[in-house]
């Protein structure tokens, strides 16, 4: 199930529904900061992995 409501235009994510602009999961996390290895700079959402 595609989520209607979580809005997302975070190409390199592989929850992101590029084509329709929302995430594809239920519900996300969202980080206060950058992590520490920097693959989350772009994106405050913790739920983010890279396709």
């Amino acid at each position: 199930m595609r989520n209607k409501s979580i809005r997302c235009d975070v190409e390199t994510c592989k929850y992101c529904d590029c084509k329709k602009k929302y995430c594809m999961l239920p519900s996300i996390s969202v980080v206060n900061s950058k992590d520490n290895s920097g693959s989350k700079e772009f994106t405050m959402c913790d739920s983010y992995k890279e396709r």
